[in-house]
């Protein structure tokens, strides 16, 4: 598909283009998905087929191949850098000119119970179970009564731990996604989470490797998961925009394919 530089650009190529029907209701639908309503309009005064009216004679144009952009032939491979189970602000809220942590507006982070309320102070940050029967038990290695905003994981008046420490993982599923960014008002992540308030932690990320490549090439901060749930589901919608289906007319086919998964 032919880029334009903008719509402008776009309404006056296709508004004084001539041809055949065929051609304008080509041109119409392209229109239609990238320019909207105003696009449409013109286009359908441009392509009005007036039954009483003699038609104009078409003369003929040679087709002109686009001009290549001279930046984009520079490219010659894309290099996609998945991090899985991170969130952006996790470890590139500080990169400068990024849209991270200082953007983010008090309103935008305040973390609510279950019933709507303010918490005083972020949840415990709880420790991962060893068995499935363990009992929920605050980590001993993160600080109690963390406010409730985000909070540098790596600052020395809060947990003090650095990238290189493990923390543990958090809960990233398809209801609980959902549930968490409650209707667009993402105040119930540290409620819903399995992990508490550490899920508003977040670290100076400079020292990482991934940091200097940033910096290099493109870092994509406005970039949003296409699925709730986990990081598999999304690799397939970050290539085809889909959802991968196994249909089987056997129950327990389909229980097994999906436990295998």
């Amino acid at each position: 598909m032919r880029s334009f530089n903008n719509r402008i650009d776009f309404m006056r190529r296709v508004g004084t283009s001539t041809g055949a029907v065929a051609l304008c209701t080509s041109l119409f639908r392209a229109a239609f998905f990238s320019t909207g309503l105003i696009g449409t309009t013109l286009l359908l005064g441009g392509c009005e087929n007036n039954s009483s009216s003699t038609p104009k004679p078409v003369t003929p144009k040679t087709a002109v191949a686009p001009k290549a952009d001279p930046q984009l032939q520079r490219i010659q491979h894309i290099v996609v850098i998945y991090a899985e189970n991170r969130s952006f602000d996790n470890l590139f809220g500080m990169f400068p000119g990024a849209d991270g942590i200082a953007n983010a507006k008090p309103d935008s982070t305040l973390q609510r119970n279950n019933s709507g309320n303010e918490f005083a102070v972020l949840p415990y940050v709880w420790r991962a179970p060893k068995s499935p029967n363990e009992k929920p038990a605050a980590d001993p290695l993160f600080p109690r009564g963390l406010p409730n905003e985000p909070f540098r994981i790596d600052a020395r008046n809060r947990a003090n731990l650095p990238l290189s420490a493990p923390t543990r993982d958090l809960v990233h599923r398809f209801y609980q996604h959902q549930e968490q960014i409650n209707g667009g008002k993402l105040d119930k992540f540290a409620a819903l989470s399995d992990a508490g308030g550490l899920v508003m932690g977040y670290y100076d990320g400079s020292p990482q490797r991934m940091w200097s490549v940033a910096q290099q090439y493109t870092l994509a901060d406005h970039f949003f998961m296409g699925a709730y749930g986990g990081s598999f589901l999304n690799h397939f919608w970050l290539i085809c925009a889909c959802t991968p289906k196994y249909v089987s007319d056997n129950v327990s086919d389909n229980v097994a394919d999906t436990a295998s998964l």
